[in-house]
Order: C-alpha cells, then sequence, then structure tokens
C-alpha cells in the first residue's frame, strides 16, 4: 500500500538542519576557495615585485660594473669615491649620506659617437660692424650615423645621487641616480672640478642624466691590494679589511670630516706616476618602488634615541629578521617581530641614530649584490 499523495509532498523538501548544514559546508568551501585565490595572488604579487626591482636594480648595475671594468690605469686615469651627505628633513643637520663616484675609463668609438649625438654644438656668428661683435647660438645636435667617424678616446663619467624629494616625508629616505658621461678634456670642464659640486653637496645635475628613482641603499666597497674578500667584504680600519672610499691619486679628496667612510684604508701602498685602482669592487643596492610605498608599515610611536624596540601598524609588513629596515635617514636592522613589535639594532649602515616621529613610513626594499673585476687586476682571480 502506498502512502497518501500528501505525505509524499512533505517529505520531498530539506530540513531547516538539513540547509543549515548546507549552508555551513558551502561557506567553508568558499572560504577555504578564497583563501587560495589570495594566497596565489600574495605569491603572484610577491614573484612580481621582486621581479621588477630585480630588473631595475639590474640595470643600474650593469651600466655601472661597465663603467668599472674600463678604468683607465694610465697617466690620465682617476677614480674618486666619496660619501656626501644632507639635509633631508629640513632641521640643519644632515642626516642622510650618498656615495658619489667619479672615474675616468676607456671607450669605444660607438659609445663617443652616441655621446656627440648628444652634444650640441656652439656656432660663433660674427656681426658685421666695427666692434665685430660675436653672438653665440646653439645648434642642433651634431649627428654622426657612422660609429668609425669617432675613435676610441678617454672619458669621464660621474655616479650621483639626490634625496627625492625634501618636501614629502614618505620621500626622503629614497634617492635619484644620475649619471653623466663626457670626453676627457682640461681641468676646467671636469666632473672633477670643485665647481661641480654646490655648497650644499648636490652636484650639477643639469649636466647629468636621471637613471632611476626610488634608491634606498647604495654601497660601493673595493679591494685593495691587501684587503682580503674571497670569502667576506668586512669594514674596518686593517690593511685586509675592504675599503669604503677611493682616491686613485691619493690626495686626501674625500673629506673624512663629513663622512666616516672617507677614511683612507690602511692597505692603500703609494704609486708614482699612475693611478692606484682597486682590485675588485662589491656593488650593493637596495630598491623600492613607489607603488611600494601603499603597503608600508608606519610607527605607531615616537621613536627616542635610546629606543631598540617599537610598534608598527602592521607587523606583517616589516622585512624578516637579519634585513634591513629604514625610517627617515636612519638605517636599523630587524633582530626579531613579534606581532606588531620590533626589536632592531640601531644606526646601521653608516647612519646615525635619531628620533623618529609618530607616523614614520618604515622602509624596506630588496637588496641585489654584484662583484666587478678590474680589467687591470684580473689576472689576481679566478675568472
Amino acid at each position: 500500500m502506498r502512502p497518501p499523495r500528501e505525505q509524499l509532498l512533505r517529505r520531498s523538501g530539506f530540513t531547516l538542519v538539513e540547509l543549515i548544514l548546507a549552508a555551513g559546508l558551502l561557506s567553508i568551501l568558499m572560504v577555504a576557495v578564497f583563501a587560495l585565490i589570495d594566497g596565489s595572488l600574495t605569491m603572484w604579487r610577491r614573484s612580481e615585485t621582486r621581479r621588477n626591482l630585480t630588473e631595475q636594480a639590474t640595470g643600474v648595475v650593469e651600466l655601472l660594473a661597465h663603467d668599472l671594468r674600463s678604468l683607465e690605469g694610465g697617466e690620465r686615469g682617476d677614480l674618486l669615491v666619496e660619501w656626501a651627505t644632507f639635509d633631508t628633513d629640513g632641521d640643519e643637520l644632515r642626516e642622510t649620506c650618498w656615495p658619489r663616484l667619479r672615474l675616468v675609463r676607456q671607450a669605444s668609438g660607438a659609445e663617443v659617437a652616441r655621446m656627440m649625438r648628444r652634444v650640441p654644438q656652439e656656432v660663433r656668428i660674427a656681426e658685421e660692424g666695427e666692434g665685430e661683435a660675436v653672438e653665440a647660438v646653439t645648434s642642433p645636435p651634431l649627428v654622426v650615423d657612422d660609429p668609425a667617424y669617432v675613435g676610441p678616446a678617454l672619458i669621464e663619467v660621474c655616479w650621483a645621487i639626490v634625496p627625492l624629494d625634501i618636501k614629502d616625508p614618505d620621500g626622503r629616505a629614497e634617492g635619484l641616480v644620475y649619471r653623466g658621461a663626457r670626453r676627457l678634456s682640461g681641468p676646467g670642464d671636469s666632473y672633477f672640478n670643485q665647481n661641480f659640486i654646490k655648497g650644499s653637496g648636490v652636484p650639477n645635475v643639469e649636466e647629468l642624466d636621471e637613471v632611476s628613482g626610488g634608491l634606498l641603499w647604495f654601497q660601493p666597497l673595493f679591494a685593495t691590494q691587501s684587503s682580503i674578500v674571497h670569502e667576506s667584504w668586512d669594514l674596518g680600519e686593517e690593511p685586509q679589511d675592504a675599503a669604503t672610499s677611493w682616491d686613485a691619486w691619493r690626495a686626501e679628496r674625500p673629506d673624512a670630516t663629513i663622512h666616516a667612510w672617507n677614511q683612507e684604508n690602511r692597505g692603500m701602498p703609494i704609486v708614482d706616476g699612475q693611478p692606484l685602482l682597486p682590485r675588485r669592487v662589491r656593488i650593493e643596492l637596495e630598491f623600492e618602488r613607489p607603488q611600494d610605498r601603499r603597503r608600508r608599515a608606519r610607527t605607531m610611536q615616537r621613536i627616542e634615541l635610546t629606543d631598540v624596540a617599537f610598534t608598527v601598524s602592521d607587523g606583517r609588513r616589516l622585512p624578516k629578521p637579519g634585513q634591513h629596515l629604514k625610517i627617515d635617514g636612519e638605517w636599523m636592522r630587524v633582530r626579531d617581530i613579534r606581532g606588531d613589535r620590533v626589536t632592531v639594532a640601531r644606526g646601521q649602515r653608516g647612519s646615525e641614530i635619531m628620533a623618529h616621529d609618530p607616523g614614520s613610513m618604515v622602509h624596506w626594499g630588496m637588496a641585489l649584490v654584484r662583484e666587478v673585476p678590474v680589467a687591470l687586476y684580473r689576472e689576481d682571480w679566478d675568472l
């Protein structure tokens, strides 16, 4: 005997408990799917950020490495590397330091031709008259289509870094990279001329080209004739340590009163009649993109000179322990992170310990390291 029709209709639906269980299982499934998608997007975003930063740093490093590999070792050669300081927060104290490189290197005919394409020719036009007044007129740049038109020559190269934007508190920690190159000429028209550097320490950037922005860290280290750098590059005052500045002619041009890293290394011998060049150069760069600033943490309290721990807005947006972070002009090394509380070592990377206001941005990036052998000393290395 079959059940009545009304009982069949009553049993054909879902009970409230079944609906609640189904909704719960669906919610759990959706949460798992969204977590998987979010994790995949986070990994993709980090990989994309790492790739972009690597490409940006690699372009700068390759250009600088090309300049260093071709250093001129003859009597007209030169290499001057010094550290300059800048006042980026307007308190009349220079708390930010950047290196500045000036060198003489060999250039091929093609390189010289490319440089000449950009140099405007100055044409003198004599007006008719008793005084023969002369007027200088700038014509369009000289264009050289045949690289063989110009032969190899010595050129000067200048690398300089200036603060990105001293009016923007979030941009004070970053630097703009400039590079310039021109044919080696007399002492009056040279990157090594003292007039090329202004009183504020900023070079004449009108004569240089902007290479990249968003620079957080740039440190060149140099192996002297007595430096031991096969396993590590150690900083110090002993002959086996690496040098942080360089003066090829031992003329005391880097000013040690400006920064301690302008001190001359004890391992530099005296050479007569030719410039002293490093055996090897280590370049370390660290960049931060403008879009990365939107994901950076900020300090939640005032950081005093004696503080070694402080709270940030989001501890997940900090670099890992052992890496470095930068607040204003001070570098710190991360020791430990517990939630939003971070413990650091103050005054790292040659920076001074300073106080920081609440809401200061915590900058950090990805470091790229490259070692460049100098051509004159290639026989000293297993390459």
